[in-house]
């Protein structure tokens, strides 16, 4: 069952990559705004996860694709969390 939903979600990814293009300069905007939160802070103590951050295309993208403007509601800002979490364990767990 885990297995179908990594799939979905794999192929997710692969489909809106292609909706929306993310940039190099939104994918930095973001990171520099992340690095005013806390838990973004706590990952980039993780030399993996900078690592990961830094270079790593797919969690890249996830991160470009964020809206800040929306980080101010409770929610958005979870989700976002959530999703930037999930990528950098999967790349985690896939070296």
């Amino acid at each position: 069952m885990w297995a179908i939903i990594e799939l979905f979600n794999s192929l997710g990814l692969i489909i809106f990559s292609f909706l929306k293009d993310v940039t190099e300069e939104e994918i930095d905007k973001n990171i520099h705004s992340l690095k005013k939160v806390d838990w973004f802070q706590a990952m980039l103590q993780n030399q993996s996860y900078e690592k990961l951050i830094a270079e790593d295309t797919d969690v890249r993208f996830v991160i470009g694709k964020l809206n800040m403007d929306k980080m101010k509601k409770t929610a958005y800002h979870d989700k976002s969390k959530a999703k930037i979490a999930k990528a950098l364990v999967q790349k985690t767990n896939a070296q």
